[in-house]
């Protein structure tokens, strides 16, 4: 299979490239960011915009797959949130859908369930959304369910918080404060 990851040179991007390349699969990363990862010739690698709607759409081309990740963060304004996570995920989803691609794979969040008052969550629960990410994460889905309702075949995937080798996150300040001794916060009783 042929797959096109945006936000391929993020943390999640990454490793799903690593992931498909060692099934044999081509992958081919779109990202605004830097690929400055090991082993760059394993992948083919387009540095772009999801907001350009002429590079999205070399991008898509000969594909059969498309895990869109690329995002802005909640650290960026609300407007830069609001023009990638939702205008660029319109393109990206725009363009699929004329390349006729088979399958894609919306990277959304938990941030759409704002902050939840029981557990586990479910896909049927409200969509509250958090601040100007989570809601710009509950728009780019309703973009996915009008394609979805044209016949393409689109899945929504709402991750959690990404650890791993490379990235820790918002657990490297917790490890940072317990070496310090200080107190971190715990959910429940702590067991």
């Amino acid at each position: 299979m042929r797959f096109l990851i945006t936000g391929g040179a993020g943390f999640l991007g990454i490793n799903l490239c690593r992931y498909l390349k060692k099934r044999e699969h081509f992958v081919r990363s779109f990202d605004i960011a830097e690929f400055d990862y090991p082993n760059r010739s394993n992948y083919e690698i387009i540095k772009g915009d999801i907001r350009d709607r002429a590079a999205v759409r070399k991008a898509m081309k000969g594909i059969d797959v498309v895990v869109h990740a690329a995002a802005a963060l909640p650290l960026y304004s609300k407007e830069q949130i609001y023009s990638t996570d939702v205008i660029g995920s319109k393109i990206v989803l725009e363009e699929a859908y004329k390349a006729k691609v088979k399958r894609f794979i919306q990277i959304s969040s938990t941030a759409v369930y704002g902050i939840p008052n029981h557990h586990p969550l479910y896909e049927n629960d409200n969509l509250i959304g958090v601040g100007p990410y989570g809601k710009a994460k509950i728009e780019a889905e309703k973009v996915c369910e009008r394609f979805r309702k044209k016949g393409m075949c689109v899945s929504i995937l709402r991750p959690k918080t990404f650890v791993g080798p490379e990235r820790m996150g918002v657990f490297a300040i917790y490890y940072d404060w317990i070496r310090r001794g200080k107190n971190i916060p715990i959910i429940g009783m702590g067991n």
